[in-house]
């Protein structure tokens, strides 16, 4: 028996190029940096979850692992650069950075998770189940 996820997969990676879905991740990551530099800085958390919401609906919208493995690195970049510390300076912080890696990747695998589910049964739709 085929798979039938297999061919949604193919089909949506046919019809949208690699560097368009990096594109549309990066575009929500600095429009949510935007939003969240008005958040006072004491207030970090409020801050990176501005950022992963953005991740999250950027892997929704795409469902594509590639772009994510491009925009989540980047996402981290401009959170560390731009909301942790000021005019793009990059610095380590040990655990806190770590832990903003680790919710940018969360909210990447939900948001992939909820697109993949949402074409799944949009392919359901489709051939009339």
């Amino acid at each position: 028996m085929a798979d039938p996820l297999r061919p949604a997969e193919a089909e949506r990676a046919a019809r949208t190029p690699l560097g368009l879905n990096i594109g549309v991740g990066a575009v929500a990551v600095v429009a949510a940096a935007l939003v969240a530099a008005a958040v006072p800085a004491p207030h970090e958390v409020w801050r990176w979850e501005a950022v992963a919401a953005a991740v999250a609906v950027a892997a929704a919208v795409t469902v594509d692992r590639a772009a994510m493995a491009a925009v989540v690195p980047l996402a981290w970049l401009v959170t560390d650069g731009f909301l942790e510390n000021r005019l793009g300076q990059l610095t380590w912080h040990g655990s806190t950075d770590l832990s903003l890696m680790l919710l940018l990747l969360a909210a990447a695998g939900l948001g992939l998770g909820i697109g993949r589910v949402g074409q799944v049964r949009r392919g359901r739709r489709r051939r009339g189940r």
